[in-house]
């Protein structure tokens, strides 16, 4: 009886140290998990430049509040070959979504299609991807809106009629390109009396946007406007016209962030720019990420713990929108991104 009883002693507490010891697995399980959150690759443009240094900042503002490993890797320059090199090997490492702002609409689409496959989620932010594997894409502003509002700025800097220019970054970039088929649009609709007399392209470099614009003040000694289609165009445009010693004469417009054009629009030669918050945006891309990461279903209109604006989204092509198109003067130039 002795024996039964001394047994049973031990086998119940043998039983809670097995207990005990599941319940620590368990528990370690969990801390490994906790402690290895998904990782989230974006691959820019090209790196270096500070607008996507911005949208960085609010990348990683957004992983450190939702839990989030941020990867942000991307060429030295606005190369297709180069943006797609670098996301075959984010998808060789098997991250849990990876993005671009896209050098070109198409040249990724593959890309897209093999991340899927591998069930990695595949987006796009600020510039974006064709096709039906982009599981989601993150947009600045409509793009109606933000072409409009830089003609309308424009029109408004050289009095509605003259000979204009615009500088633009990459032939082939989805955004770039857009926008300028909608401010033709605008000229043509509402501003008959500006002229468009030529595209120039300057990839995502401030000096040969100051080099091109040169050329473009000689060829056409008449202009009235610049317009900088691009982050580094517009600085690189309003340096050559202050170069040539046309400020005032020439007005400079388009689309850059406040500190960069910020010692133009204090001297004079730039009177306003049109953006969005890069940070803003990039933030919004995160929290978008980890929504879809974690299943949790988009609305129309969708609040964002750190954003103060709604946020709209556009099921049809799983677009998120940042908000409207933020006019950047010498009232509000001392933003600071």
């Amino acid at each position: 009886m002795a024996e039964i009883e001394n047994h049973d002693r031990r086998a119940r507490r043998l039983g809670r140290i097995g207990l005990l010891a599941g319940a620590a697995l368990l528990a370690g399980a969990a801390g490994q998990a906790r402690a290895a959150p998904p990782t989230i690759a974006f691959v820019p443009k090209l790196i270096g430049i500070p607008y996507f240094s911005a949208m960085k900042q609010g990348l990683d503002q957004a992983g450190k509040k939702f839990g989030a490993h941020i990867i942000y890797q991307g060429p030295t320059t606005a190369s297709v070959s180069g943006q797609a090199e670098i996301v075959q090997s984010l998808i060789n490492k098997h991250v849990a979504a990876v993005g671009v702002s896209a050098n070109s609409p198409t040249a990724l689409e593959a890309l897209a299609k093999q991340a899927k496959a591998q069930h990695i989620l595949f987006y796009s932010s600020d510039s974006q991807v064709n096709g039906p594997d982009v599981a989601l894409r993150v947009q600045q502003t409509s793009n109606r809106g933000l072409a409009y509002a830089v003609m309308d700025q424009l029109a408004k800097a050289i009095g509605g009629k003259g000979d204009v220019a615009f500088v633009s970054g990459g032939p082939t970039a989805t955004n770039l390109n857009a926008w300028i088929a909608l401010m033709k649009q605008r000229l043509a609709a509402k501003y008959p009396g500006i002229k468009l007399v030529s595209i120039q392209y300057a990839g995502e470099d401030i000096n040969k946007a100051t080099q091109v614009t040169g050329q473009l003040l000689s060829a056409y000694p008449h202009l009235k406007g610049i317009v900088g289609i691009n982050s580094t165009a517009v600085p690189g445009a309003a340096q050559a016209v202050l170069r040539a010693g046309l400020s005032g004469k020439v007005a400079v417009t388009g689309i850059t962030d406040p500190n960069s054009i910020r010692p133009f629009i204090m001297n004079g030669t730039v009177k306003s720019v049109v953006l969005w918050n890069p940070i803003s945006l990039g933030y919004l891309t995160g929290w978008g990420i980890m929504q879809e990461l974690q299943h949790k279903p988009f609305h129309k209109e969708n609040t964002v713990p750190g954003l103060k604006q709604k946020v709209r989204y556009f099921a049809k092509t799983r677009t998120l929108l940042l908000g409207k198109p933020l006019v950047i003067d010498k009232s509000n130039v001392s933003l600071n991104f």
